[in-house]
């Protein structure tokens, strides 16, 4: 029996879209694991041992200082997964590293040093590791750009999406009975939220819902324009919710507004239409990939335009409602974590120590 460690390190954060994967990636990972695998996951120090549930075919290894500045030290085992590109902690030189990369999205969120020093880090794991995954044909395109991969190949693995978003029906208390428009993610540039607050005042009969973590600087600026536009009764900042709530108002938004300029998947999307909702995206980075012809897209951020289009779609689904609703399910069932695993299970397996 080969031995696999699974770095599920990011759990810590499961606000972040790195900790959902790694928590989704784990959980599957279990319901399909092999007979010929045995399971180590690597957790935080103070995680909640019932995020993943341990059972005498598992074994939960908590980081630790030796863990993460003595590598050398750490266990041997035949494959360890960094289930992100920056990993805190790096394996013993005899497993074979599998290494998953998200996305370049630093190059646009850091400044030209940082984005180099980023870059460099990032060469380096590349280097060292044995094989190499990414989640999105986007990503895939950047990393060939801007690394040198010295002739290794990269294995497109699209995200899983928990289909957990069916029958959340307990209303969160920050929302009346209003129609609303509902967008989530941490509160940086990139998500380019500043474009959807002018828009609501052209949507008299609608609030907008922007939830996730504020306490940032580019959430300090939201709230300032939200003031400056006296949209204070429009627009809402629930910050972190919690999963019942986010599902809950997937379910019953009117649509799901997502501009964001960097995306190396876009995890709320796929949620959102596994709900059956209408979703509006940019046609930055791997989006477009990611909707599919089931998305409507901004062709720019115009107000009036985006108001337009989003006028305009809403009238056409609501129009034939149950053929969009279907066939926007449908092509978010394709993104399924069982799918997803299998493909990693695959890679797994043809991995000869």
């Amino acid at each position: 029996m080969r031995k696999i460690l699974i770095d599920t390190y990011k759990i810590k954060n499961l606000y972040s879209g790195l900790g959902q994967f790694s928590l989704n990636f784990a959980k599957e990972l279990i319901v399909q694991r092999p007979s010929t695998l045995k399971l180590h996951f690597l957790i935080p120090n103070k995680a909640n041992k019932e995020l993943i549930k341990k059972d005498s075919e598992l074994c939960l290894i908590k980081a630790n200082f030796q863990k993460r500045y003595f590598p050398f030290l750490n266990e041997k085992y035949d494959i360890w997964h960094s289930l992100h590109q920056f990993p805190s902690h790096l394996p013993n030189k005899e497993a074979i590293w599998i290494l998953t990369i998200h996305d370049l999205n630093f190059l646009l969120e850091k400044n030209e040093q940082k984005s180099a020093s980023y870059l460099k880090q990032l060469q380096k794991n590349v280097d060292r590791a044995n094989y190499i995954t990414t989640i999105s044909n986007y990503s895939k395109s950047l990393i060939e750009k801007y690394l040198n991969l010295k002739g290794k190949s990269i294995q497109v693995i699209h995200n899983g999406v928990a289909s957990n978003c069916i029958g959340q029906d307990k209303k969160p208390g920050f929302i009346g009975e209003e129609k609303f428009f509902f967008s989530i993610g941490i509160f940086n540039e990139k998500k380019n939220f500043r474009t959807l607050l002018p828009l609501m005042k052209h949507f008299n009969d609608h609030k907008l819902i922007l939830a996730g973590n504020i306490d940032t600087p580019y959430g300090k600026y939201i709230q300032s324009e939200i003031a400056a536009l006296n949209m204070g009764n429009k627009i809402l900042l629930p910050g972190k919710i919690n999963e019942s709530d986010k599902y809950w108002l997937y379910n019953n938004c009117e649509a799901f507004l997502f501009p964001s300029l960097a995306e190396g998947f876009g995890m709320p999307v796929i949620e959102a239409m596994k709900a059956g909702k209408a979703v509006f995206l940019s046609r930055h980075t791997s989006l477009p990939e990611i909707g599919g012809n089931m998305a409507f897209y901004f062709d720019n951020f115009d107000e009036l335009e985006m108001c337009h289009l989003i006028k305009n779609s809403l009238n056409k689904y609501n129009a034939n409602h149950s053929f969009y609703e279907h066939e926007i399910k449908k092509h978010a069932e394709s993104f399924c974590w069982d799918a997803s695993i299998s493909k990693y299970l695959e890679l797994y397996d043809k991995i000869k120590h």
